[in-house]
């Protein structure tokens, strides 16, 4: 079974070397490894062209930026599995044997996925993550699961080739949260999805990083929940119910949209927006508050 990576890349000299060694030194594996860079001017291309006897093909072009640069590759790709590893992230040891082996033993699944080792720009390590997500209910509930610490890190994720060709190309309108997006559309086209214990790659969290704005990756992730509670979820009306209720109160405790008339305070705000009670942050807020209340007493 044939595995692809692929690498966008944009001004990545301090880092790229060790990811492209990290994807290059796997072994036990029929790898494709395609690097696509933007047009680098730091370096970048030097780089990528010591190694360009190794990889199946690489271009250094003006793109659109990381999720254009996808979209050219992944069509092109012939590997049965696909994954995309970002420039300034790197693959453990043994990690595509492994993502390779369990697809073989696991022919129903369409998406495995590993965990994560954090690390800082200099490498040093800052802790592990194992995400949770088995189902569309469960990614669509930003609050308790994706922000509830049982999320994916995008490139422990890897997925079947077959499975891309149904959901299609990544949606170049978010730009921070494209991977998100598409993880929903992959369970709405019914994906199974497996689980593996074991840390697959080492993920580097620093400033220079799109997700590093937060509200705007926030923003990103609460603009395509509404877009899909709009279309029709997938999942029992009473649940997308709950989530659309999550989704207004959050949205108006951020101020990201409009949401109709404010109130200073949660009494008064739930008068206007009673449906917020089905929020069970809501309700949790206002057990606390009458406790409070009542200790004054």
């Amino acid at each position: 079974m044939k595995i692809g990576i692929v690498t966008p890349s944009f001004n990545s000299a301090a880092t790229i070397e060790e990811t492209i060694q990290s994807v290059l030194n796997q072994e036990g594996v029929d790898l494709e490894y395609v690097v696509m860079d933007g047009g680098s001017t730091d370096g970048t291309v030097e780089i990528i062209k010591k190694y360009e006897s190794r990889l199946s093909w690489w271009v250094s072009e003006r793109d659109t930026g990381q999720v254009g640069a996808l979209n050219t590759a992944f069509p092109r790709m012939t590997g049965e599995v696909l994954g995309f590893l970002n420039a300034d992230d790197v693959l453990l040891p043994g990690a595509l044997k492994t993502i390779v082996e369990s697809f073989v033993a696991r022919p129903d699944a369409d998406i495995i996925h590993g965990g994560v080792e954090w690390m800082d720009f200099e490498g040093h390590p800052l802790g592990k993550h194992l995400g949770r997500i088995e189902s569309l209910e469960d990614i669509l509930d930003l609050y308790h699961v994706w922000w509830g610490n049982r999320q994916w890190a995008q490139p422990e994720v890897f997925f079947r080739r077959a499975l891309r060709e149904r959901v299609g190309f990544f949606n170049e309108r978010y730009d921070l949260t494209f991977d998100y997006d598409f993880w929903v559309r992959c369970f709405r086209e019914g994906a199974r999805v497996e689980r593996l214990d074991a840390p697959l790659v080492r993920f580097r969290k620093h400033a220079g990083q799109k997700t590093a704005d937060a509200k705007r990756t926030n923003d990103q992730l609460r603009e395509v929940l509404l877009r899909y509670l709009d279309e029709g979820a997938g999942i029992g009306w009473w649940r997308a119910l709950q989530l659309r209720a999550q989704l207004s109160y959050d949205l108006y405790q951020a101020g990201a949209f409009d949401v109709g008339p404010r109130h200073p305070n949660i009494t008064g705000a739930l008068l206007l927006h009673p449906y917020w009670l089905l929020c069970k942050d809501v309700r949790s807020r206002i057990s606390c508050s009458l406790q409070r209340r009542a200790a004054l007493f």
